[in-house]
């Protein structure tokens, strides 16, 4: 559990493979679908074929990083049906203090020491093992959302071992919880923006009876407000409904589902879209139980940053940023902290990697959860590093929200071209010429 101390106990790292033909192999193509939280091995399980038929020559490795799915896992808490909070300005965040409270006496008593140990260095020091125990010199690793910031520190750590690194929807390392940054909920609120143009224009969105987005979107919250809705045998609660928006922005191909969502609300009184949105978020599974990923978001998030601010002095920042968010402030209003658990024992660590082949951070300008100004730092941060950009909408690039992306990523992954720092495309264009 503690690299550096075997006395302190082993943990399980559950792996799969995709293995590539034997003719023609490269090596290997570690990958992680974000989170904290994701795992590679469901990740390999629904994209393994469509990788090794894109990116041919690589056996594709999943790995459910410490303390997620089915690795030594940490737990918190059982239920979160309904404990999505928010909270308007002025109102007292008292309940939200105790609730955090609750939340991180859980992890600790139900997670015990690992709950302090499953920080991202961490995750990379296991990485390497993993590539030790294949019988690689080298990996290649492609790694969505919070998978840049393991990529990043993997680069940090073991330089030497990296041939070729794909960091795809890139967070910045400066950004911590005890940061307070606007950046993201800036990015939300921008996504919202465009989504709402979108379907003031477009009747597939189904909005035009109820006034547009913007209309609608105040008309929903404030029924909200009022009261949760029902949503089959359970009820929606405005916390679900601003998630369940936010989830929406992740991708372009949610957009008409948003618009649904809307009508189903304002038209029919009921919330079942929203809910289930709000449950791929959440983490919930058709049987009712939760697969453990927001336990493992808050523990890493927390390990990796070195500092511990006082619940007050959180809070008052955190109300100042939301402040400045029209529509999402009172969900951002009511983000935890890490006050309530230990001091981080290994806090995420970052430098400049000297790499053979530097790594490649793709962002897209209308990504919600990873504006374009975590790109520049992460890429800033690495130093050995190239960030190319495309003008597409949702959240990461490779094989999910972008087409224009692609050739330069497969270039890069199977021949190692590494395109021109600054390269950016448009979505919808001809780039054979």
């Amino acid at each position: 559990m503690v690299h550096d101390d075997p006395s302190e106990g082993r943990i399980r790292i559950a792996l799969n493979r995709f293995a590539a033909a034997p003719e023609g192999r490269i090596g290997v193509l570690l990958v992680n679908p974000g989170g904290p939280g994701g795992s590679g091995v469901d990740l390999v399980e629904d994209m393994g074929w469509l990788l090794d038929m894109v990116v041919p020559g690589f056996d594709v490795i999943g790995f459910d990083p410490r303390g997620v799915g089915g690795s030594s896992r940490v737990s918190c808490m059982e239920d979160l049906d309904d404990q999505v909070f928010v909270l308007d300005d002025g109102e007292d965040p008292a309940a939200l203090f105790e609730l955090a409270g609750v939340i991180s006496s859980a992890c600790l008593e139900e997670s015990g020491d690992l709950a302090l140990h499953v920080g991202t260095n961490n995750v990379a020091r296991d990485m390497d093992l993993i590539r030790k125990a294949l019988g690689e010199e080298q990996i290649s690793f492609l790694g969505y959302s919070y998978g840049s910031r393991i990529g990043a520190v993997y680069a940090a750590l073991f330089p030497d071992r990296v041939r070729a690194m794909v960091l795809d929807g890139p967070i910045d390392p400066a950004e911590q919880i005890s940061s307070v940054s606007a950046v993201q909920g800036r990015g939300f609120e921008d996504a919202w923006s465009n989504f709402a143009d979108w379907c003031d224009v477009d009747a597939s969105c189904g909005l035009e009876a109820h006034g547009g987005a913007e209309v609608a979107f105040f008309a929903a919250d404030a029924l909200l407000a009022e009261g949760d809705l029902p949503a089959g045998d359970r009820v929606l609660t405005r916390g679900e409904f601003q998630m369940g928006v936010a989830m929406a922005l992740y991708s372009p191909y949610t957009w008409e589902q948003l618009g649904q969502a809307f009508t189903e609300v304002l038209g029919a009184g009921e919330g079942w879209i929203f809910q289930s949105l709000a449950d791929m978020m959440m983490g919930r599974r058709d049987d009712g139980t939760y697969d453990g990923s927001q336990d493992v978001n808050y523990l890493v998030n927390c390990a990796d940053d070195p500092l511990r601010p006082s619940q007050e002095s959180f809070f008052v920042a955190l109300d100042a940023v939301a402040d400045t968010f029209e529509h999402f402030g009172p969900a951002f209003r009511a983000m935890g902290d890490c006050s309530a658990l230990p001091e981080s024992v290994d806090p995420l660590h970052v430098a400049p990697a000297d790499l053979a082949v530097p790594a490649l951070v793709i962002a897209l300008e209308g990504d919600p959860a990873t504006p374009m100004a975590w790109a520049h730092g992460l890429t800033d941060s690495i130093g050995d590093a190239v960030l190319i950009t495309s003008d597409g909408e949702g959240h990461t690039a490779f094989l999910s929200n972008s087409d224009c992306v692609t050739d330069v990523v497969i270039a890069y992954l199977v021949d190692l071209v590494v395109p021109e720092d600054g390269w950016s495309c448009v979505e919808g264009e001809d780039l054979s010429g």
